[in-house]
C-alpha cells in the first residue's frame, strides 16, 4: 500500500520477515508494507494524566444502527442484522471502522474521511459509556455478524449497533464480555467499599 509520513495504519498481520498487512486509514486501502516504515503508537504514552485502560481493538465494518423496542437478547441483535442487511441487499460489508473496547466503553473510529470530494462517505468517531451499552453478541448463524445495544443517556430508547467481520467476531464478543467483567468490579469496589474489620 502507498504510505505517507503521519498516516494512521491499522496492522492486521505482522510476518517473520518484517513485512506486515494492513489498511491505511487515511486512503482505506488495504495491503502490505515493510514493518519498518510504521511506529506503534498508543495517544496515552504521550498523556501522562491519562490511566493506563486496556483496550483492545477490531478492524470490522460498520453496517448501520436501527433502533429496537428491547434493551438485550440475541434475537434483537438478529432482527437489527436482518433489517440492516436487508437495506443493503447481497453481502454488504459496510463502513471499514476500528471498534475500540476498554472498561471505559466502546469507541467507533474511522478518521479517514473521503477520498476526494466527490465521496460523501463520513468520518466516524463514535462512543458509547459502558453503562449505556446493555447487551452484546454475535449473529447464531453468521459469526461475522455482531450487533450491541445501546440505551439513551437521558430518555428510555434503545439501538443497536451493527457490524460485520471478515471472520468470526466472537473474539469481540468476549472482548466486550472482559470489559464489563472489569467495569462491573470496580462499580462494585467504588459502590460498596470493603473496610477491614479488626477485632480485639
Amino acid at each position: 500500500i502507498e504510505l505517507e509520513i503521519g498516516d494512521a495504519i491499522y496492522v492486521q498481520k505482522e510476518a517473520e520477515d518484517l513485512w506486515c498487512e494492513g489498511v491505511n486509514l487515511r486512503t482505506g486501502r488495504q495491503g502490505i508494507f515493510p514493518s519498518a516504515y510504521a511506529v506503534d503508537l498508543d495517544y496515552n504514552e504521550f498523556d501522562p494524566t491519562v490511566l493506563l485502560v486496556k483496550k483492545e481493538r477490531y478492524l470490522l465494518g460498520y453496517l448501520g444502527s436501527v433502533e429496537t423496542l428491547a434493551h438485550n437478547g440475541t434475537g434483537v441483535v438478529c432482527q437489527a442484522v436482518r433489517k440492516i442487511v436487508g437495506e443493503y441487499g447481497a453481502s454488504p460489508t459496510g463502513q471499514t471502522c476500528i471498534l475500540e473496547v476498554s472498561d471505559q466503553g466502546l469507541r467507533m473510529v474511522d478518521r479517514s474521511g473521503p477520498n476526494n470530494k466527490k465521496e460523501k462517505k463520513p468520518c466516524i468517531d463514535y462512543f458509547y459509556s459502558l453503562k449505556n451499552v446493555s447487551f452484546c453478541a454475535f449473529h447464531p448463524r453468521d459469526h461475522r455478524f455482531i450487533g450491541f445495544i445501546t440505551k439513551h443517556p437521558t430518555v428510555q430508547r434503545f439501538a443497536c449497533h451493527v457490524f460485520k467481520g471478515s471472520e468470526s467476531t466472537r473474539p469481540v464478543a468476549e472482548a466486550v464480555g472482559r470489559a464489563f467483567q472489569r467495569f462491573y468490579q470496580k462499580f462494585i469496589e467504588t459502590a460498596y467499599p470493603i473496610e477491614d474489620i479488626y477485632i480485639e
